[in-house]
């Protein structure tokens, strides 16, 4: 059997084990009488993975994609050059297995998925990208750059770390600069005011229904299961913003029914959680899964791929396009709270405010395995949370399954005490 049939073989085993995975899940969902009627249009993305992902990203004749990891490369510079951006970042188990013959194994298991999915033909969009913009956001990702340019052309993004300094932020709008250009070449398709001005109007449209959604999240009924909320998120990393923002719209519209009607997804006086730490992506649901299940009601997230995707807008309405450039920068890195950074104070307050709007009575900080940043932030964000009063569980996983019934005991125990400081 020569390299490229091993190859193929082994694609397929990941595109099956894959759709099995997908297909338990939306299972297990589907029949869930509570649920949202409109969170079909939402599943229909994910089901193409059973089918390698055809369709999960629209394609328009000559359209290139363009494919982004983390949250600092700029979509609007991505649709204002003719574009679709696509976000790679990877929850597959499956794909883990590959991505281990690049990486150690104690490498981040979202790195070695994304990894897996770059190498072997499972999911059509990662091998379609015109290209790849990838920031140097953390060790894991530097290093996966230049594994990756193997497998598709990789454009690597300097990442400032103290991001208060005006030479960070020079520095940052250099590399922003840098990517308008790249894009530009892939494309074809010059950047100009009223091409840039319109795509950011695109993507301000999108976050105006996401700020709907995040206030809908904050009624003391809980009318969407944290979950879901995950997946509507997520959605965005494939869907067109257009198409995406009218199915949110309609979600919204219906949530907001139910917000009225008090149509609840949980029981009466569900313990109120929410999630932060190491970001969560399909099909990684075992954690909100396992919450849920036990009755717990998981009211918000600070992640990354959901909560802080398209939390801050672009602050310009007009201007030139150095303006808005400049505008551009500031959005993708003064507002972030990854914990990267050289401070973080910013995220802790985030974090309490989330804390006192969704009425969170703990919090369940979640690490990867291997995912240093998160990890260095878990001793400060606990001492900040006990000092304001709210229990924390930490806990440290990876894409194996076989830890749910473990995570389940601790995460019940946790839900215990919770609901004896209550009576208490």
């Amino acid at each position: 059997m020569d390299a490229q049939e091993k190859r193929q073989r082994l694609a397929n085993k990941v595109k099956v084990n894959l759709a099995m995975t997908v297909r338990e899940i939306f299972d297990a969902i589907e029949d869930e009488p509570s649920r949202p009627k409109n969170m079909a249009y939402f599943d229909r993305i994910f089901k193409t993975f059973t089918d390698g992902g055809k369709g999960a990203v629209p394609r328009e004749e000559g359209r290139k994609l363009i494919g982004t990891y983390c949250l600092f490369v700029p979509e609007e510079i991505i649709y204002a050059a003719g574009g679709q951006p696509v976000r790679l970042c990877a929850g597959a188990y499956d794909s883990t297995e590959v991505g281990e013959e690049f990486l150690p194994d104690v490498a981040c298991p979202m790195v070695k998925s994304e990894m897996g999915f770059s190498a072997l033909p499972v999911l059509s969009f990662y091998q379609d990208c015109s290209l790849v913009a990838l920031p140097a956001s953390c060790d894991w990702k530097t290093k996966m750059g230049a594994i990756m340019e193997e497998h598709a052309p990789v454009m690597m993004m300097d990442m400032p770390r103290i991001k208060e300094s005006e030479a960070s932020r020079e520095m940052w709008l250099s590399e922003i600069k840098r990517f308008k250009r790249e894009v530009e070449k892939v494309t074809g398709v010059k950047v100009n005011r009223r091409r840039l001005r319109e795509a950011i109007r695109l993507v301000q449209r999108a976050q105006v229904e996401f700020d709907r959604f995040h206030t809908i999240r904050k009624a003391d009924t809980t009318v969407i299961s944290g979950r879901d909320a995950l997946e509507v998120l997520n959605a965005y990393f494939y869907d067109h913003a257009e198409s995406w923002t009218a199915a949110m719209s309609l979600l919204n519209d219906e949530l907001e029914e139910r917000v009225r009607n008090r149509t609840s997804v949980t029981k009466p006086k569900a313990i109120r959680l929410m999630l932060t730490g190491s970001p969560m992506v399909f099909p990684n649901w075992k954690i909100p899964t396992v919450i849920e299940e036990l009755g717990g009601a998981l009211v918000a997230d600070e992640f990354c791929t959901s909560n802080r995707y398209l939390h801050d807008k672009v602050a310009v309405d007009e201007g030139s396009v150095n303006d808005m450039l400049h505008a551009i920068a500031d959005r993708y890195l003064l507002p972030c709270t990854c914990p990267i950074f050289s401070t973080t104070l910013d995220r802790r307050d985030r974090l309490l405010q989330l804390v006192e709007d969704h009425r969170v009575e703990g919090v369940i900080y979640h690490t990867l395995k291997g995912c240093h940043p998160y990890d260095l932030e878990t001793k400060l964000t606990e001492t900040l949370l006990r000092e304001n009063g709210i229990p924390m569980l930490r806990i440290e996983t990876d894409y194996s399954p076989q830890d749910v019934e473990q995570l389940r005991t601790r995460i019940e125990a946790f839900m215990e005490t919770l609901t004896g400081k209550r009576r208490g």
